[in-house]
């Protein structure tokens, strides 16, 4: 995978409205897919754990907002596995949040999940297609509210996706919303983004964010 990290430096472009805008409709454009699939639902599918017990994703995760991290056979860096617990961890105070793990590659040693390969699971891997480690978000009802959503180290904006997925919104909508709502000087320009910012990290927001946002391939 071609991994590229763009950052918000809407600080850099405070000289020209133009450079502003164009910042703005490049992220856009790299969250436009998030909801690709909202139509469709993971409820069935098959997972196996590590001692080979089968159920399906509505028994383990049924009425959750889950994160799903999904991968083929190359695994997390010791740098995304950080930023994975510490997005964890900012989420631990939901009950209605729960991360997991689904290896759906050929790794028989790993002690992750597997997404077992059978009926169940023919139309997720239809749309799979990964070549490095992706998340989903997975909204209460089943249904793909992020499809390659964003990641544990896109500051800020993983929180407010994930967080506005426990109401059922997807992604694209609610990523959308929050680019909007940060102006050229990097700071939220919309008091509900204020408020939800406090909420969640337990603090104001500083005199500049610090944000940035990833695709995967």
């Amino acid at each position: 995978m071609k991994k590229i990290i763009y950052l918000f430096i809407l600080g850099l472009c405070v000289l020209t409205s133009s450079c502003t805008m164009m910042v703005k409709g490049f992220a856009k454009l790299l969250v436009k897919d998030y909801n690709d699939y909202t139509s469709t639902y993971v409820s069935d599918i098959q997972i196996e754990d590590p001692n080979g017990k089968h159920q399906t994703f509505k028994n383990l995760y049924g009425g959750k907002t889950v994160y799903l991290y999904v991968w083929g056979n190359k695994k997390l860096s010791a740098e995304q596995e950080k930023s994975y617990r510490l997005l964890k961890e900012r989420f631990a105070k939901y009950p209605d949040v729960v991360f997991a793990n689904l290896i759906v590659g050929s790794d028989s040693s790993s002690t992750t999940n597997r997404l077992v390969d059978d009926a169940s699971s023919a139309e997720f891997r239809k749309i799979l297609k990964l070549n490095d480690p992706a998340p989903f978000i997975i909204g209460k009802d089943g249904a793909i509210l992020a499809y390659k959503g964003p990641k544990p180290d896109d500051k800020i904006l993983v929180d407010y996706v994930l967080f506005q997925a426990m109401q059922g919104e997807d992604g694209t909508k609610s990523a959308k919303r929050f680019i909007r709502g940060v102006n050229g000087n990097s700071q939220f320009k919309s008091d509900k983004l204020i408020e939800w910012y406090t909420g969640h990290f337990g603090k104001a927001p500083g005199n500049k964010l610090s944000m940035s946002l990833s695709s995967t391939n």
